[in-house]
């Protein structure tokens, strides 16, 4: 995925205008996409010790894989552009590709 901090800050607009307090822990999500499954497990491995949940690897279809890592935490703008770009990188190394992120309310 292409990282721009400024569609970052602008999403974080957007989200304080529905009322979301981004100051407060959100849970983050997290997608990878790899011809490979084998791929996903090693980033996620890479993943695991920084308290990363898996919430799902699924094959999208009969090529392509997705594994979806989640985290619970208070994620500033400069950060979240900071983790887009390391995402990509450690993608790359994996011969997959960083998604994008969603994100969610803590119930």
């Amino acid at each position: 995925m292409i990282s721009n901090e400024e569609n970052v800050i602008n999403m974080y607009g957007k989200m304080k205008h529905d009322g979301w307090d981004s100051s407060s822990p959100l849970k983050w999500g997290f997608f990878f996409v790899s011809d490979r499954e084998d791929n996903l497990k090693s980033i996620y491995s890479e993943l695991a010790d920084h308290s990363y949940n898996v919430e799902n690897i699924y094959q999208a279809d009969e090529k392509k894989w997705v594994l979806q890592v989640s985290k619970v935490e208070t994620l500033a703008p400069d950060k979240l552009h900071r983790r887009n770009i390391a995402f990509n990188d450690l993608a790359d190394a994996y011969e997959s590709i960083y998604d994008g992120w969603d994100v969610g309310k803590c119930h």
